[in-house]
C-alpha cells in the first residue's frame, strides 16, 4: 500500500490501495512509519504524502483482526506514526483529496502544511464504530479549539475542506486540479531557504502544547482497558 520516492531532496509517500479506500492496516502502519524513517535518514528536505485513487485515506481499517497482536502494541503505532511525522526535520506536505478520516485527518494535522482539494472531506469517524478516540482526543486541541474538537470526536461529523481551513485542520484549500501544482511550488520555495527552513522546524518542534508522551500513552491504556472491559 504505501510507496516510498527520494529524489533530489524531496521523499514521496504515496498511499496506492485506493480500492480499499486506502485504508491503513496494521502492515500498512509499519511501512509508513518506515518510510518516514527513510526521508528523515535521507535528510530529505521535503516529505510529501500523497495518495492514488478518489480519496486520501479513510483512517485504520476497522475491520482488520490481530488476534496475535497486544491490543496495546497496535495503537501505539498511531502515536508512533504521529511522533515521527512531527518529528521530521524538514518540511512534510499533505495533498488530501475525496476523504481523509480518523488516522487521515491525523496526517492532516501532524503535517508541516497540509493542502486539501476544495471537494476534501475530514473528520474523526471513529465513534461511528463504537470506538473512543482517546489518542486524537488528546491530540487535537493541540492544533483545534477544545470545545470544536470534543464536538468533532464525539459526534464524528464530517468537515468540508473551507470549513476544516476554518477551524485548523488543514492549512490551504486549493482548486481540486491544482493539488499537486500547489505542492511543487511550495518545494521550489523550500528550495530557496533550505537552511533556515531547517531552524524554523527544529525551533518550533519544542513550542509547548502538544500532548507530553506521557499523556499520549496513557490515552493508549485507557483505550485498550475500556475495550477489553467490553466498552461498558
Amino acid at each position: 500500500m504505501i510507496e516510498y520516492q527520494f529524489n533530489h531532496g524531496v521523499a514521496r509517500i504515496t498511499l496506492n490501495s485506493p480500492a480499499t479506500g486506502n485504508r491503513f492496516t496494521r502492515q500498512a502502519m509499519l511501512d509508513f512509519i518506515a518510510a518516514i524513517d527513510q526521508a528523515q535518514t535521507a535528510e530529505a528536505a521535503v516529505l510529501v504524502i500523497a495518495a492514488q485513487g478518489a480519496d486520501f485515506t479513510f483512517g485504520r481499517d476497522q475491520k482488520e483482526r490481530l488476534p496475535d497482536v497486544p491490543l496495546r502494541q497496535n495503537l501505539a503505532l498511531i502515536l508512533e506514526a504521529n511522533a515521527k511525522l512531527r518529528a521530521f526535520s524538514g518540511v512534510s506536505i499533505a495533498l488530501v483529496q475525496g476523504h481523509a478520516l480518523g488516522f487521515g485527518s491525523g496526517i492532516s494535522l501532524h503535517s508541516t502544511i497540509s493542502l486539501a482539494a476544495e471537494s476534501a472531506h475530514f473528520g474523526f469517524d471513529e465513534i461511528d464504530h463504537n470506538l473512543a478516540p482517546l489518542i486524537v482526543v488528546a491530540y487535537l486541541p493541540h492544533f483545534i479549539s477544545p470545545r470544536v474538537a470534543e464536538d468533532l470526536v464525539i459526534t464524528g461529523r464530517h468537515v468540508p475542506a473551507d470549513e476544516a481551513q476554518r477551524i485548523g485542520l488543514v492549512t490551504r484549500v486549493v482548486p481540486d486540479d491544482a493539488l499537486q501544482a500547489t505542492a511543487e511550488e511550495i518545494i521550489a520555495k523550500i528550495h530557496q531557504t533550505p537552511a533556515a527552513v531547517r531552524v524554523i522546524r527544529r525551533y518550533t518542534q519544542h513550542l509547548p502544547g502538544y500532548p507530553s508522551a506521557e499523556l499520549s500513552l496513557q490515552a493508549v491504556e485507557d483505550l485498550a482497558f475500556w475495550v477489553e472491559q467490553g466498552k461498558q
